[in-house]
């Protein structure tokens, strides 16, 4: 090659070179989309930076760095300046200890007493220091004097990253007694407060004056370790790590046991766990969820295909959306930065249906099983919300939902399918706002579809138990997965995380692929995009890992299940508005009596007994004569009153008080939402009386008797046992 040719090499090559410290301070703040991964970039910038030995060069690299990125606060110029003055801090600190220990080469010329062991340097900085078990404060007139008798050290600092700290200390006074302390950082530091929380625990007591606790408080801090409480168990975006109440798994290494403390080691930085510490092992009313959400070693022959498999034989086709639905847990907070959504599991169907005995299982692949929580107890939507931010990547099962929970509730759960937390102003003057985090999906099971609010409806992956019939395989299968589920299987889960680079790097493109094919082989304009996006979803999780996992189940027979489940759910969603209005006519056509109670209809033991072959004429009649033609045929509006499983009971024959034999719906009248209720006012009857026979018909109508054998009896057994009968 020419020396012509070199040259202009050589000037190409120099016009495409790039500022190494720019280009990686680029890549490095491009990945990063929220404040948590701003601080972790944040703290490899400085690292970074740091490096630079010129000072002048370094000055000049931090503002062309927050300038590339347009960083509009200088705190990576504050963390640089604070690194440097920690160095500087220590080279000064090593710089007076040689002095004073040139200065007093024994405890005598020091001014301490005889047998003392500890540093010299350290007695003369801070006044006090530990001898023969107490501390001892250094006196101007009469000598040092002991201010405690105790001794104590702070084990660690944890920062919580909220404006209160704590520490650990242990504290031993004279006579061998020890015990383990948690206090916060007001407390340290106020000197009535530090003695009080001191006598509390034992015999420890401390004589000293403010100027005596302040200096203890020095001298202990000096080797302070500080570690970071991990407040939310499963996934840490920060740390990289899955964290268990027991340890921590950092993806594709091996699981790390929390010490005594709680405290485990990772990446060079200590981590505080408290649930199973040995401060807190005894409180059973502390960290009650968080005990049970922890890590089980793996069971020998049984990984995530025996278990899946499993779990197969025993729900069947409404294990696929369960499966998959689990999968995409763990990878929630990939998906909520993708499309900034994530659907809600609706479990739907009478006790005893097996719907809970699904989310049980989901449940115990995080550990030991969580308790769900009752919407129908004392719950408060704060309360329920607050279990989202427990844990990361996880399940939170929410039980007991019906139509008629208050409206701020249905809002709620909508809220968790977008991920927008629960906010309420503090008692603060700049009119600041907390918000709760939504980390976890959700289970939503009851009696009732949440059809209340078609948005709500649309936001879930419905699966129908009704039935509850199962096979004798079904049950045998049931009861080897129960045994082995019971410890917990957050192994399974655990494995499943070596997959994150894949959901991440791939998810997006994938899913609207698959969106765009749903879409086209659905052909049905009338059904909600929000629908559709929710089985995608799914679908896309088992299409990614398809070759690395070995599930029962095709990706054909997958989308075949959930599109045939999805449309299901479409004809509840939409005959569920046609219904409402049928329902609402017909109230209309009583209060205008041409429909009646004895004739028409029958209203008994909080049942509905409608003649449907009766009331529908009239019905299209109302419709015609409003100008609406949107009406239901008799067969369509059949259809509709049985797919709602909430309100349906039976369709049968009834003997009417008119002696009529008719073919009736029998519909639980409280599900409805409207008045079907009059009492006939007899000439002998009294005002109080007839409002006393209209309440009590009201307070029968409110209270439907559960049916068994068809029959009105007793109360049902509330749940599944799929054992053999004796």
């Amino acid at each position: 090659m020419s020396t012509n040719h070199n040259d202009t090499l050589i000037e190409l090559l120099a016009g495409m070179l790039q500022d190494a410290v720019l280009w990686k301070a680029k890549r490095l703040w491009s990945h990063a989309t929220d404040p948590d991964e701003q601080a972790v970039a944040m703290d490899e910038l400085m690292k970074m930076v740091t490096c630079i030995g010129n000072e002048t060069k370094r000055l000049q690299y931090i503002e062309l760095v927050q300038k590339e990125l347009k960083i509009k606060n200088q705190l990576l110029k504050k963390q640089v300046r604070d690194f440097f003055q920690a160095q500087e801090a220590k080279k000064q600190a090593a710089i007076a200890k040689a002095k004073i220990e040139n200065q007093f080469k024994n405890t005598e010329d020091a001014g301490l007493p005889d047998g003392f062991k500890g540093e010299i340097y350290d007695a003369l900085k801070y006044g006090i220091y530990e001898h023969e078990g107490v501390y001892y404060t250094r006196g101007t007139k009469g000598g040092d004097y002991p201010v405690t008798n105790f001794t104590m050290k702070i084990i660690y600092q944890f920062d919580t990253g909220d404006e209160l700290a704590f520490r650990l200390i242990t504290v031993k006074n004279v006579y061998g007694f020890e015990s383990y302390i948690n206090i916060n950082t007001d407390d340290f530091v106020s000197l009535g407060p530090f003695k009080k929380i001191l006598a509390r625990r034992g015999d420890y007591i401390f004589k000293g004056t403010d100027s005596d606790l302040s200096r203890l408080q020095e001298l202990l801090q000096k080797d302070e370790v500080k570690a970071k409480y991990v407040k939310t168990l499963g996934w840490n975006k920060r740390a990289k790590f899955y964290g268990f109440a027991n340890g921590i798994f950092p993806i594709n290494k091996d699981f790390i046991p929390v010490d005594e403390y709680g405290i485990i080691e990772h990446d060079g930085k200590k981590y505080f766990i408290p649930a199973v510490s040995k401060m807190y092992i005894e409180k059973d009313d502390q960290f009650v969820n968080e005990k049970k959400f922890i890590y089980r070693k793996p069971v020998d022959g049984f990984g995530f295909k025996e278990w899946s498999k499993l779990f197969y034989d025993t729900y069947g086709d409404k294990s696929i959306p369960g499966i998959l639905f689990y999968i995409g847990s763990l990878y929630r907070d990939i998906i909520m930065k993708q499309l900034q959504r994530y659907p809600m599991l609706c479990l739907f169907g009478p006790p005893g249906a097996g719907k809970g005995q699904m989310a049980e299982s989901l449940m115990c692949m995080f550990g030991e099983k969580q308790d769900q929580i009752m919407l129908g107890g004392a719950s408060t939507v704060v309360g329920f919300m607050r279990k989202f931010a427990q844990f990361s990547n996880a399940i939170v099962w929410l039980d007991e939902y019906k139509n008629n929970l208050p409206m701020k509730f249905i809002e709620s759960f909508k809220n968790i399918y977008d991920g927008k937390g629960y906010e309420r102003g503090k008692m603060t003057n700049d009119f600041a706002t907390e918000s709760t985090p939504i980390h976890s999906s959700c289970i939503l099971s009851g009696q009732d579809m949440p059809t209340i609010e078609p948005a709500l409806f649309m936001r879930t992956i419905l699966l129908s138990f009704e039935d509850g019939k199962f096979t004798d395989e079904q049950r045998k299968s049931f009861q080897q997965l129960k045994d082995l589920e019971a410890p917990g299987l957050s192994y399974i889960t655990t494995h499943l995380l070596q997959y994150r680079d894949i959901i991440e790097s791939d998810f997006k493109e994938r899913q609207q692929i698959i969106f765009k094919q749903l879409i086209r082989e659905v052909a049905n304009v009338e059904v909600d995009d929000r629908m559709i996006l929710n089985i995608s979803m799914l679908l896309t999780f088992q299409d990614l890992l398809l070759h690395k996992l070995d599930l029962p189940f095709t990706f054909k027979e997958s989308k075949a299940f959930l599109i045939e489940n999805m449309m299901h759910q479409h004809t509840i969603l939409a005959g569920n508005n046609d219904i409402a209005k049928f329902w609402g006519v017909v109230e209309s056509l009583f209060h205008q009596e041409i429909l009646f109670e004895g004739k028409d209809f029958e209203l008994a033991d909080g049942y509905i007994y409608l003649c449907l072959s009766k009331a529908h004429p009239q019905y299209i009649k109302e419709m015609r004569m409003r100008g609406d033609m949107n009406y239901l045929s008799k067969s369509t509006m059949e259809h509709y009153l049985q797919l709602d499983k909430t309100v349906f009971v039976e369709h049968k024959k009834r003997r009417f008080a008119d002696g009529s034999n008719n073919w009736v719906y029998q519909m639980k009248y409280n599900r409805i939402g409207i008045d079907l209720i009059k009492i006939q006012k007899k000439e002998y009857e009294n005002a109080e009386q007839h409002n006393i026979q209209l309440e009590m018909k009201m307070k029968e109508m409110d209270n439907p008797k559960p049916i068994v054998g068809g029959k009105v009896e007793s109360a049902p057994f509330d749940g599944w046992r799929p054992v053999e009968e004796n």
